[in-house]
């Protein structure tokens, strides 16, 4: 049996063109990181810093919480005031770019990869994965439970509310809620809608976290 896993796994790096130093520095990590995960607050976070200092395309930001799990960390790029709360996970296959000032909410997902599904004969966990990059603007709040599905951009100084499922991208300034997330309102309208869009939403809701 051990023998079979390690046989499809070899196929999925061999499907997925992953070189074999990639994925030993993708052990190195997982292993690294999972030693400081949950190491406590504060000095675990000088420490996952450090751990992700070294594998993550950008990374600018020191508060990462207890019980953060990161995949794919060389596709994950954090700005400047990021504050990422605990149970927070974050896949970077198709790469994850997060903006300066941003809050990210406990227990928070956000995923940059799926699964194809297309061929009825392979299981799906076969089948290649599909890549769609998050964008993630300028001082946005995303409330806990919240998940950014791929291919997702939210606009600078939006507002995501609590156990969002977010599927497609926003404007801007939008307030999201809902599964799937819809816009509520704007906090700023933006400048194609004018006025108009700003008068015909709906009250105002608090997000949560």
């Amino acid at each position: 049996m051990v023998l079979e896993e390690l046989r499809s796994l070899w196929q999925q790096r061999q499907n997925r063109q992953y070189s074999i130093g990639y994925v030993l520095r993708t052990f190195l990590f997982l292993f690294l990181y999972d030693v400081v995960r949950f190491i406590p607050t504060p000095i675990g976070e000088f420490f996952r810093y450090g751990v992700l200092k070294c594998f993550c395309r950008r990374i600018q930001s020191i508060w990462i919480r207890a019980g953060t799990l990161f995949f794919h960390p060389e596709g994950i790029s954090i700005g400047r005031h990021v504050s990422i709360n605990d149970n927070v996970f974050i896949n970077g296959y198709g790469e994850v770019e997060i903006g300066d000032d941003v809050r990210i909410g406990y227990g928070t997902a956000i995923l940059s990869e799926d699964h194809a599904l297309d061929d009825l004969e392979t299981p799906i966990w076969r089948q290649p994965k599909i890549r769609g990059k998050v964008t993630i603007g300028n001082n946005v709040w995303i409330a806990s439970g919240v998940r950014i599905l791929k291919g997702v951009t939210i606009g600078e100084g939006s507002v995501v509310g609590a156990g969002a499922v977010v599927t497609k991208s926003f404007p801007p300034y939008s307030i999201l809620a809902g599964n799937p997330a819809r816009l509520v309102r704007y906090r700023k309208p933006p400048e194609r809608a004018g006025t108009q869009a700003a008068e015909g939403a709906p009250g105002r809701t608090s997000p949560g976290e």
